[in-house]
């Protein structure tokens, strides 16, 4: 076993506290693209179109090269702080003054509003779209819907959900599959006349170029998803290496698709047949009135094309997946917002109560409901009192609308980007010898350009929304002076390694990762992984998992590890007598399944052995669910003892076998706690009361040969007969104080992880039962790439 998977040392005889980093490649795009292809893609593409036509397309690859260069700064320091809070704690890490928090407070009240801006959209969408289709009365408001969902995100975030990387990633999936679906039906009807007609008439003048740089703050918004793949970096893989490439390859998957949608999109308003189904669905009864219909109802443009391209079917799927969008990225949404709260309370930017975290649900539910707070602020305000209205004040006309919200998120965005390039330049100065795992290039060019890029797009914000915008961080002046000011300290948790052995970890070549949950189990588990070491002259890696809702960060995770450093304490101290090295490890994750697979991997376990409890009451269902993920995807063998039984010494070991590779190591398990324990091996295997004279001598040979494997050690071979395999085993189980059987069949997809005898015996049988599955080496490639790394 290669030496590069050492188990962790922190400096003799610690038990060091890890972040689970699960995300991989795969699923780090996802998040980019997810939040990306959202309510930005099917609302924001009919407006722009309706602002500038073709040169709709000029506004968003406008836009997209602007958050690139900002992207190069986000990419850096996702690799120097691989930590949540976005870019205020990269500000925060860099700059040492209070100022930061200017940033911090663009940030959360940024991200709310950009959930105002998804659930608005849903809200008219679903007003629009779906209202007709169940016969919803006119006369319920269209918010409703908007504030409903908005009601079900918080309580989601409130009481932790386990999403995984397969469930982002297949959500993804869906809407890329929705796309491309309107995609083919609009581009069959492609006419480059149309395209280029549109593009000439709105590229004319000075007008037309400052309508472009508008639409391209309208739509800025859309490319903000490379901070949702920055801010999970602490749950990210190789975060250096990973969140570059997830941040551009999402960014220019995004663009293309926009752009196609813009082109689908000018071929539709310029086609007569579509203005002819607008008169039909909605209120207008002439082509003049469907124009005039399309220039002020540009939100929902995409979602009349998409009926107008692939008929009613397709329509209703479509819609279906928008609003599935503009929800999911609602909530990514709600998260991150809440996680930059948390942040700022560490640091005393926001009252210390916003870091508290839920005593059951353990999320940080103070954050979340004033996330939740903004976000209906928002609408009611944009949407509801005053959408539709142009109050003035001093002159100016202050709009208000889902178009003006857009704006006003964008601006609060933007000038909290506009700080992290600066800080970035600062970094390079500040500390030039830190281990960057990607740096931007050409600093401080980079980030001067990404600077004059963000101030361009700010300065073209809607007026009304850039002096709401302005308003906004006056009242954030105000508040930190005359509630926040004197009381920061600028503190940041660290956490100190509790020392709880004096053993120190040691390089051998066979490492087993013994996974203890409760603390009860710590002996019966730990005599186990030590027989299996000593018989390998191996090394034990005991670790235990602290587990947080989606919602909370990593690294909140700290402050509920003492429970579990004194399971690991506990286990290190059984085997202070052994002559067997023993190390151990927290680890703090989201899935705890994966917490294990991933530090099986990272330490290049060879083994791993997992304990269950039988609690089950169904007879189809032995082992739990942690316990079947790793079973199938471990790569390494695998052990799962039956805990919570009464084990003394073991004197009598049952080996079951039918052969194969898997009944293999459980014969060599067998012969190492035989050694170890000075016990008894009785082989056995299992024929029919009518089996014929050569199925009893196969039989035999078997045992012969399974027997053979047992050097210079006596073995007690014996054929049983039953008609039923398991009730024959789980009699004899009852007979011998330990049981070792391996699995009997193979599969990814198979019910039962073990086979159907194994895991009937292990639920079954009131003794000791250990089931074993070696590693084959066969995992496959797909499941790898699309698991949660």
């Amino acid at each position: 076993m290669s030496s590069s998977g050492s188990p962790p040392d922190t400096g003799g005889s610690a038990v060091e506290t890890e972040l689970n980093r699960d995300i991989g490649i795969v699923g780090a795009i996802a998040i980019g693209v997810g939040t990306m292809i959202a309510a930005g893609i099917f609302v924001l593409s009919g407006l722009a179109v309706n602002n500038v036509g073709a040169a709709a397309i000029v506004a968003f690859l406008a836009a997209a090269i602007v958050a690139s260069f900002t992207a190069f700064a986000y990419a850096e320091f996702a690799s120097i702080y691989p930590e949540s809070g976005g870019g205020y704690m990269y500000v925060a890490n860099v700059f040492d003054t209070d100022l930061t928090y200017i940033v911090g407070w663009s940030m959360i009240l940024g991200y709310p509003a950009s959930a105002a801006f998804y659930v608005a959209s849903f809200a008219d969408w679903f007003h629009r779209f779906i209202y007709p289709l169940f016969d919803i009365p006119s006369a319920l408001p269209f918010w409703i819907s908007g504030v409903v969902v908005l009601g079900l995100l918080v309580a989601v975030n409130l009481k932790g959900t386990e999403e995984t990387g397969m469930f982002q990633i297949a959500v993804t999936a869906l809407k890329i599959a929705l796309i491309v679906l309107f995609l083919y039906g609009g581009l069959q009807a492609f006419r480059a006349d149309v395209v280029l007609d549109s593009l000439a008439q709105n590229t004319q003048g000075f007008a037309d170029l400052r309508n472009i740089g508008l639409t391209s703050a309208l739509v800025f918004i859309t490319f903000f998803g490379f901070e949702a793949i920055a801010t999970n970096a602490e749950e990210i893989k190789s975060p250096g290496e990973t969140v570059p490439k997830a941040i551009f390859i999402s960014m220019g998957l995004v663009t293309v698709i926009y752009t196609l949608v813009v082109l689908v999109i000018v071929l539709a308003v310029h086609d007569e047949q579509f203005l002819q189904l607008l008169v039909q669905q909605t209120d207008v009864t002439t082509l003049d009135g469907a124009r005039e219909f399309i220039a002020t109802n540009g939100e929902v443009a995409m979602g009349y094309a998409a009926q107008y391209y692939l008929g009613d079917i397709g329509f209703y799927v479509i819609i279906a997946g928008a609003l599935l969008s503009m929800v999911s990225a609602a909530n990514a949404t709600i998260l991150a917002g809440s996680r930059v709260k948390l942040a700022m309370a560490r640091r005393d930017h926001l009252p210390r109560q916003f870091n508290d975290l839920h005593d059951r649900f353990n999320t940080p539910y103070k954050s979340v409901l004033l996330t939740g707070g903004f976000i209906l602020l928002y609408i009611m305000a944009f949407t509801v009192l005053l959408g539709g209205h142009a109050p003035s004040l001093f002159g100016v006309e202050f709009h208000f609308g889902i178009e003006s919200l857009t704006h006003f998120a964008d601006f609060m965005l933007l000038f909290g980007l506009v700080v992290v390039n600066l800080a970035i330049i600062r970094s390079r100065r500040k500390n030039p010898d830190i281990d960057r795992g990607f740096e931007v290039p050409f600093v401080p060019w980079v980030p001067i350009i990404a600077v004059l890029a963000n101030l361009v797009l700010l300065v073209n914000v809607e007026l009304s929304s850039f002096l709401l915008g302005v308003a906004a961080e006056i009242v954030g002046v105000a508040f930190y002076v005359l509630v926040l000011s004197g009381k920061s300290d600028e503190r940041v948790e660290e956490e100190t390694p509790t020392v709880i052995a004096d053993r120190e970890p040691s390089e051998r070549d066979y490492r087993v990762l013994v996974s203890i949950a409760n603390p009860e189990n710590v002996e019966q588990l730990m005599r186990t992984a030590i027989d299996i070491a000593q018989d390998r002259n191996g090394e034990v890696l005991v670790m235990s998992a602290v587990k947080l809702p989606a919602q909370t960060p990593l690294s909140k995770g700290r402050q509920y590890a003492d429970a579990q450093k004194e399971t690991i304490d506990q286990a290190m101290e059984f085997a202070a007598d052994e002559d067997v090295p023993v190390s151990g490890t927290v680890r703090i994750g989201h899935d705890v399944s994966e917490a294990i697979l991933n530090t099986v991997e990272q330490y290049e376990c060879d083994a791993a052995l997992l304990g269950w409890s039988n609690t089950s009451r169904r007879r189809d269902i032995v082992l739990g669910s942690n316990v079947d993920v790793v079973a199938r995807e471990a790569k390494c063998d695998v052990y799962v003892e039956k805990t919570g039984e009464e084990r003394e010494d073991i004197e009598t070991i049952l080996l079951p076998t039918a052969g194969g590779p898997h009944a293999e190591l459980a014969a060599e398990t067998a012969e190492a706690i035989a050694h170890s324990e000075d016990a008894d091996v009785r082989l056995v295997t299992v024929v029919s009361p009518d089996a014929s004279d050569q199925e009893v001598t196969d039989a035999e040979h078997l045992l012969a040969e399974t027997a053979e494997s047992f050097f210079d050690f006596p073995v007690e071979q014996e054929v049983l007969e039953g008609d039923d395999v398991a009730d024959t085993l789980v009699e004899e189980a009852n007979d011998h104080d330990l049981t070792l059987i391996g699995t009997t069949r193979e599969g990814l997809l198979q019910e039962l992880v073990f086979g159907a005898i194994p895991e009937e015996v292990g639920r079954r049988a009131e003794t000791t039962v250990i089931m074993t599955k070696k590693n084959l080496g066969i995992t496959s490639r797909i499941q790898e790439l699309f698991r949660r790394e």
